[in-house]
Protein backbone atom coordinates (compact mmCIF):
# COMPACT_ATOMS: atom_id res chain seq x y z
CA UNK A 1 0.00 0.00 0.00
CA UNK A 2 2.97 2.38 0.55
CA UNK A 3 4.65 1.94 -2.25
CA UNK A 4 1.04 2.04 -4.00
CA UNK A 5 1.13 5.63 -2.80
CA UNK A 6 4.18 6.79 -3.34
CA UNK A 7 3.88 5.85 -7.16
CA UNK A 8 0.50 7.56 -7.22
CA UNK A 9 2.17 10.98 -5.81
CA UNK A 10 4.97 10.54 -8.42
CA UNK A 11 2.16 10.41 -11.09
CA UNK A 12 0.46 13.14 -10.22
CA UNK A 13 3.83 15.19 -9.96
CA UNK A 14 4.55 13.98 -13.34
CA UNK A 15 1.40 14.86 -14.77
CA UNK A 16 0.92 18.17 -13.20
CA UNK A 17 4.84 18.43 -14.91
CA UNK A 18 3.79 17.88 -18.56
CA UNK A 19 0.67 19.78 -18.35
CA UNK A 20 2.86 23.41 -17.12
CA UNK A 21 5.74 22.46 -19.68
CA UNK A 22 2.84 21.73 -22.59
CA UNK A 23 1.69 24.68 -21.96
CA UNK A 24 4.91 26.87 -21.77
CA UNK A 25 5.62 25.47 -25.56
CA UNK A 26 2.22 26.82 -26.55
CA UNK A 27 2.96 30.24 -25.14
CA UNK A 28 6.44 30.22 -26.64
CA UNK A 29 5.18 29.56 -29.97
CA UNK A 30 3.10 32.37 -29.87
CA UNK A 31 5.86 34.03 -31.40
CA UNK A 32 5.47 32.63 -34.92
CA UNK A 33 1.88 31.95 -34.26
CA UNK A 34 1.95 28.77 -34.24
CA UNK A 35 -0.21 26.13 -32.63
CA UNK A 36 -0.60 23.41 -34.25
CA UNK A 37 2.53 21.06 -33.65
CA UNK A 38 1.41 19.90 -29.59
CA UNK A 39 -2.23 19.83 -30.65
CA UNK A 40 -1.51 16.91 -33.54
CA UNK A 41 0.78 15.39 -30.90
CA UNK A 42 -2.58 15.53 -28.36
CA UNK A 43 -5.10 14.58 -31.17
CA UNK A 44 -2.69 11.53 -32.59
CA UNK A 45 -1.67 9.70 -29.13
CA UNK A 46 -2.93 8.55 -25.73
CA UNK A 47 -2.27 12.38 -24.14
CA UNK A 48 -5.23 13.08 -25.87
CA UNK A 49 -6.98 11.24 -23.01
CA UNK A 50 -5.42 13.36 -20.09
CA UNK A 51 -5.04 16.95 -22.57
CA UNK A 52 -7.67 18.94 -24.50
CA UNK A 53 -6.28 21.25 -26.62
CA UNK A 54 -8.23 25.33 -26.13
CA UNK A 55 -9.84 25.98 -29.43
CA UNK A 56 -9.08 29.51 -29.06
CA UNK A 57 -6.10 30.56 -30.05
CA UNK A 58 -5.31 33.47 -32.31
CA UNK A 59 -8.07 35.46 -32.73
CA UNK A 60 -10.05 38.56 -34.30
CA UNK A 61 -12.08 40.66 -32.64
CA UNK A 62 -13.87 44.23 -34.00
CA UNK A 63 -16.12 46.75 -32.70
CA UNK A 64 -17.21 49.77 -33.59
CA UNK A 65 -16.39 53.73 -31.68
CA UNK A 66 -17.51 56.98 -32.28
CA UNK A 67 -14.68 57.87 -29.99
CA UNK A 68 -11.32 59.69 -31.09
CA UNK A 69 -8.02 57.10 -31.33
CA UNK A 70 -6.53 57.97 -28.41
CA UNK A 71 -9.46 58.24 -26.08
CA UNK A 72 -9.57 54.36 -26.50
CA UNK A 73 -8.72 51.96 -23.76
CA UNK A 74 -9.07 48.55 -22.83
CA UNK A 75 -12.57 48.27 -21.58
CA UNK A 76 -13.14 48.31 -25.15
CA UNK A 77 -11.91 44.84 -25.01
CA UNK A 78 -15.11 44.06 -23.55
CA UNK A 79 -17.44 45.02 -26.37
CA UNK A 80 -15.00 42.81 -29.04
CA UNK A 81 -17.14 40.88 -31.28
CA UNK A 82 -14.76 37.32 -31.51
CA UNK A 83 -15.35 37.09 -35.54
CA UNK A 84 -16.71 33.16 -36.29
CA UNK A 85 -17.27 33.33 -39.69
CA UNK A 86 -21.03 32.95 -40.90
CA UNK A 87 -19.87 30.48 -43.78
CA UNK A 88 -17.90 27.93 -41.82
CA UNK A 89 -18.28 25.96 -38.72
CA UNK A 90 -14.35 25.23 -38.36
CA UNK A 91 -12.61 27.88 -36.06
CA UNK A 92 -9.85 29.36 -37.65
CA UNK A 93 -7.10 30.63 -35.94
CA UNK A 94 -6.61 33.94 -37.21
CA UNK A 95 -4.39 36.66 -36.94
CA UNK A 96 -2.50 40.43 -37.88
CA UNK A 97 -6.44 41.81 -38.88
CA UNK A 98 -5.70 45.09 -41.50
CA UNK A 99 -9.06 46.33 -42.51
CA UNK A 100 -10.25 48.08 -45.59
CA UNK A 101 -13.60 49.13 -46.96
CA UNK A 102 -13.91 48.95 -51.35
CA UNK A 103 -17.17 50.42 -52.59
CA UNK A 104 -19.67 49.00 -50.15
CA UNK A 105 -18.06 46.08 -48.51
CA UNK A 106 -16.30 45.61 -46.00
CA UNK A 107 -12.69 43.45 -46.10
CA UNK A 108 -10.25 41.54 -43.25
CA UNK A 109 -6.97 40.60 -44.43
CA UNK A 110 -5.54 38.33 -42.11
CA UNK A 111 -3.04 35.75 -41.08
CA UNK A 112 -4.25 32.26 -40.93
CA UNK A 113 -2.92 29.06 -39.49
CA UNK A 114 -1.86 26.51 -42.60
CA UNK A 115 -2.53 23.49 -40.66
CA UNK A 116 -0.94 21.30 -43.73
CA UNK A 117 2.43 22.62 -42.82
CA UNK A 118 4.54 22.39 -39.79
CA UNK A 119 7.76 24.34 -41.46
CA UNK A 120 4.79 27.01 -42.86
CA UNK A 121 3.12 28.56 -39.77
CA UNK A 122 0.77 30.34 -41.76
CA UNK A 123 -0.52 31.64 -45.01
CA UNK A 124 -2.84 34.91 -45.89
CA UNK A 125 -6.41 34.95 -46.37
CA UNK A 126 -9.67 37.51 -46.72
CA UNK A 127 -12.73 37.97 -45.57
CA UNK A 128 -15.90 40.27 -46.13
CA UNK A 129 -18.93 42.13 -44.60
CA UNK A 130 -21.71 44.10 -45.35
CA UNK A 131 -21.51 45.90 -42.03
CA UNK A 132 -18.21 45.04 -40.69
CA UNK A 133 -19.58 43.24 -37.76
CA UNK A 134 -20.70 40.05 -39.27
CA UNK A 135 -17.78 38.30 -41.95
CA UNK A 136 -17.97 35.44 -44.23
CA UNK A 137 -14.53 33.59 -45.22
CA UNK A 138 -14.08 34.07 -48.63
CA UNK A 139 -10.24 32.43 -49.79
CA UNK A 140 -6.32 32.50 -49.73
CA UNK A 141 -4.09 34.72 -51.15
CA UNK A 142 -0.56 35.04 -52.48
CA UNK A 143 0.14 31.63 -51.92
CA UNK A 144 3.70 31.14 -51.37
CA UNK A 145 6.06 28.48 -49.97
CA UNK A 146 7.04 30.48 -47.15
CA UNK A 147 5.76 31.89 -44.01
CA UNK A 148 3.22 35.04 -44.67
CA UNK A 149 1.23 37.29 -42.27
CA UNK A 150 1.19 40.70 -40.99
CA UNK A 151 -0.89 41.57 -44.76
CA UNK A 152 -0.36 45.66 -44.75
CA UNK A 153 -2.69 46.13 -47.57
CA UNK A 154 -2.89 49.85 -48.91
CA UNK A 155 -3.88 52.04 -52.14
CA UNK A 156 -1.41 53.75 -53.75
CA UNK A 157 -2.41 55.74 -57.43
CA UNK A 158 -5.60 53.84 -57.41
CA UNK A 159 -4.38 50.54 -57.04
CA UNK A 160 -4.09 47.84 -54.37
CA UNK A 161 -0.65 46.85 -53.16
CA UNK A 162 0.19 44.71 -50.23
CA UNK A 163 3.69 44.18 -48.06
CA UNK A 164 3.38 40.60 -45.89
CA UNK A 165 5.53 39.83 -43.61
CA UNK A 166 7.62 37.42 -45.23
CA UNK A 167 11.24 37.36 -43.30
CA UNK A 168 11.46 33.57 -44.30
CA UNK A 169 12.72 34.47 -47.69
CA UNK A 170 15.01 36.88 -46.09
CA UNK A 171 12.81 40.04 -48.48
CA UNK A 172 10.77 42.64 -48.17
CA UNK A 173 7.93 41.91 -50.71
CA UNK A 174 5.86 44.09 -52.49
CA UNK A 175 2.47 42.57 -54.21
CA UNK A 176 0.51 44.02 -56.23
CA UNK A 177 -3.38 43.37 -56.82
CA UNK A 178 -3.98 42.65 -60.37
CA UNK A 179 -7.66 41.65 -59.83
CA UNK A 180 -8.84 42.74 -56.31
CA UNK A 181 -9.06 41.13 -54.27
CA UNK A 182 -8.08 37.47 -55.32
CA UNK A 183 -5.23 37.80 -57.43
CA UNK A 184 -1.85 39.15 -56.23
CA UNK A 185 0.96 39.22 -57.96
CA UNK A 186 4.84 40.09 -56.70
CA UNK A 187 5.68 43.44 -57.90
CA UNK A 188 8.89 44.37 -56.48
CA UNK A 189 11.49 43.17 -53.54
CA UNK A 190 11.88 46.66 -51.65
CA UNK A 191 14.48 44.84 -49.58
CA UNK A 192 16.88 41.87 -49.37
CA UNK A 193 19.02 39.80 -47.28
CA UNK A 194 18.15 40.45 -43.90
CA UNK A 195 14.81 39.24 -41.84
CA UNK A 196 12.46 41.84 -41.63
CA UNK A 197 9.26 41.92 -39.97
CA UNK A 198 5.66 44.19 -39.53
CA UNK A 199 7.19 46.47 -41.82
CA UNK A 200 5.40 49.68 -42.13
CA UNK A 201 5.50 52.84 -43.90
CA UNK A 202 4.42 56.54 -44.10
CA UNK A 203 4.30 58.47 -46.92
CA UNK A 204 5.18 62.04 -46.43
CA UNK A 205 6.00 64.77 -48.80
CA UNK A 206 6.62 62.58 -51.81
CA UNK A 207 9.22 60.48 -49.73
CA UNK A 208 8.23 57.24 -48.18
CA UNK A 209 9.36 55.71 -44.80
CA UNK A 210 10.10 52.83 -43.73
CA UNK A 211 9.72 51.22 -40.34
CA UNK A 212 10.63 47.67 -39.69
CA UNK A 213 12.23 45.22 -37.38
CA UNK A 214 15.37 43.28 -38.00
CA UNK A 215 14.98 39.65 -36.06
CA UNK A 216 18.51 39.12 -35.67
CA UNK A 217 19.33 42.42 -33.52
CA UNK A 218 15.71 43.13 -32.41
CA UNK A 219 16.64 46.81 -33.44
CA UNK A 220 13.37 49.37 -34.91
CA UNK A 221 15.01 50.38 -38.10
CA UNK A 222 13.81 54.18 -40.04
CA UNK A 223 14.78 53.91 -43.94
CA UNK A 224 13.32 55.95 -46.52
CA UNK A 225 12.97 56.21 -50.41
CA UNK A 226 12.63 58.37 -52.81
CA UNK A 227 9.03 56.39 -54.20
CA UNK A 228 7.24 53.51 -53.23
CA UNK A 229 9.72 50.68 -55.36
CA UNK A 230 12.99 52.73 -55.13
CA UNK A 231 16.06 52.02 -53.36
CA UNK A 232 16.22 52.13 -49.65
CA UNK A 233 18.12 54.36 -47.96
CA UNK A 234 19.12 54.04 -44.00
CA UNK A 235 18.10 56.68 -41.97
CA UNK A 236 20.49 58.69 -39.79
CA UNK A 237 18.16 58.14 -36.65
CA UNK A 238 18.32 54.25 -37.28
CA UNK A 239 18.12 52.15 -35.09
CA UNK A 240 15.03 53.64 -33.63
CA UNK A 241 14.97 51.71 -30.14
CA UNK A 242 15.48 48.11 -29.31
CA UNK A 243 13.39 48.31 -26.39
CA UNK A 244 11.04 45.21 -26.40
CA UNK A 245 8.07 47.78 -25.17
CA UNK A 246 7.91 49.40 -28.77
CA UNK A 247 10.56 47.41 -31.40
CA UNK A 248 8.02 45.77 -32.94
CA UNK A 249 5.21 47.60 -35.04
CA UNK A 250 1.55 46.32 -34.23
CA UNK A 251 -0.12 47.59 -37.43
CA UNK A 252 -0.17 50.40 -39.76
CA UNK A 253 0.78 54.08 -39.46
CA UNK A 254 -2.16 55.67 -38.31
CA UNK A 255 -2.92 59.33 -39.68
CA UNK A 256 -5.81 61.06 -37.39
CA UNK A 257 -6.13 64.95 -36.83
CA UNK A 258 -3.31 66.01 -38.49
CA UNK A 259 -0.87 63.79 -36.79
CA UNK A 260 0.89 60.47 -37.06
CA UNK A 261 1.15 57.75 -34.61
CA UNK A 262 2.84 54.43 -34.80
CA UNK A 263 1.11 51.67 -32.87
CA UNK A 264 3.49 49.40 -30.93
CA UNK A 265 3.58 45.81 -29.75
CA UNK A 266 4.65 45.63 -26.11
CA UNK A 267 6.93 42.60 -25.43
CA UNK A 268 8.10 43.87 -21.92
CA UNK A 269 5.74 41.28 -19.99
CA UNK A 270 5.95 38.59 -22.77
CA UNK A 271 5.02 38.43 -26.44
CA UNK A 272 2.11 40.18 -27.37
CA UNK A 273 1.69 41.26 -24.03
CA UNK A 274 -0.41 44.77 -24.89
CA UNK A 275 -0.15 47.52 -27.86
CA UNK A 276 1.12 50.97 -26.57
CA UNK A 277 1.07 54.58 -29.12
CA UNK A 278 3.73 56.73 -30.12
CA UNK A 279 2.75 60.24 -31.63
CA UNK A 280 5.62 60.87 -34.33
CA UNK A 281 6.47 64.40 -33.83
CA UNK A 282 9.47 64.97 -36.63
CA UNK A 283 10.01 62.54 -39.52
CA UNK A 284 12.46 64.14 -42.36
CA UNK A 285 15.26 62.65 -43.96
CA UNK A 286 17.53 64.32 -41.12
CA UNK A 287 15.79 63.53 -38.08
CA UNK A 288 12.78 61.21 -36.55
CA UNK A 289 11.24 61.49 -33.12
CA UNK A 290 8.65 60.18 -31.56
CA UNK A 291 7.38 60.23 -28.06
CA UNK A 292 5.08 57.89 -26.17
CA UNK A 293 1.41 59.40 -25.36
CA UNK A 294 -0.20 56.02 -24.34
CA UNK A 295 1.42 53.02 -22.59
CA UNK A 296 -0.55 50.70 -22.53
CA UNK A 297 -3.88 51.15 -25.21
CA UNK A 298 -4.61 47.31 -24.86
CA UNK A 299 -3.03 44.66 -22.56
CA UNK A 300 -3.84 40.89 -22.42
CA UNK A 301 -6.01 40.12 -19.58
CA UNK A 302 -8.62 37.28 -19.43
CA UNK A 303 -10.41 35.32 -22.07
CA UNK A 304 -9.09 35.11 -25.46
CA UNK A 305 -6.73 37.70 -24.95
CA UNK A 306 -5.15 35.81 -21.58
CA UNK A 307 -2.03 35.38 -23.45
CA UNK A 308 -1.66 37.88 -26.03
CA UNK A 309 -2.86 40.74 -27.37
CA UNK A 310 -0.45 42.40 -30.49
CA UNK A 311 -2.26 44.17 -33.64
CA UNK A 312 -4.95 46.87 -34.27
CA UNK A 313 -6.08 47.63 -37.32
CA UNK A 314 -8.57 51.26 -37.97
CA UNK A 315 -11.13 52.30 -40.56
CA UNK A 316 -12.21 55.59 -40.49
CA UNK A 317 -15.96 55.75 -41.68
CA UNK A 318 -18.37 58.52 -41.70
CA UNK A 319 -19.68 58.92 -38.52
CA UNK A 320 -17.24 56.43 -36.48
CA UNK A 321 -14.54 53.98 -36.10
CA UNK A 322 -14.41 50.25 -37.19
CA UNK A 323 -11.46 48.61 -35.43
CA UNK A 324 -9.98 45.15 -35.15
CA UNK A 325 -7.66 43.65 -32.82
CA UNK A 326 -6.66 40.18 -32.31
CA UNK A 327 -5.65 38.33 -29.04
CA UNK A 328 -4.66 34.86 -28.07
CA UNK A 329 -5.26 32.23 -25.30
CA UNK A 330 -2.99 28.95 -25.75
CA UNK A 331 -3.71 27.02 -22.82
CA UNK A 332 -4.48 23.43 -22.96
CA UNK A 333 -7.45 22.16 -21.04
CA UNK A 334 -6.41 18.64 -18.69
CA UNK A 335 -8.01 15.58 -17.33
CA UNK A 336 -10.93 17.47 -14.95
CA UNK A 337 -12.01 19.48 -18.36
CA UNK A 338 -11.63 16.68 -20.26
CA UNK A 339 -14.44 13.97 -18.27
CA UNK A 340 -16.21 17.12 -17.45
CA UNK A 341 -16.11 17.00 -13.48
Amino acid sequence: MENFLIYFFILIIVFILCYYILNRILKQRAISHSNKFIPKILKKTKLNFFFRENQQNWRVGVFQSKKEFLELDAHYIEQLNWIKFKNSNKELSIADPFLIKEKNLFYLFFEYENEKHLNKNADLAYATSNNGLDWSFQKKIIEEPFHQSFPNIFKEDGDYYMIPETYQANEVRLYKATEFPNKWNLNTILFQGKQFVDTVFLKKESLFYWITTDLETSNLLLFYSNGLKEKWIIHPSSPITSNNKNNRNAGAIIAENGKYYRVAQDGRAGYGSGINIYEILTINKNSYIEESVKEPLFYKSKGITKDAIHHISILNLEDKKLIAVDGANFAINGIKSKLKL
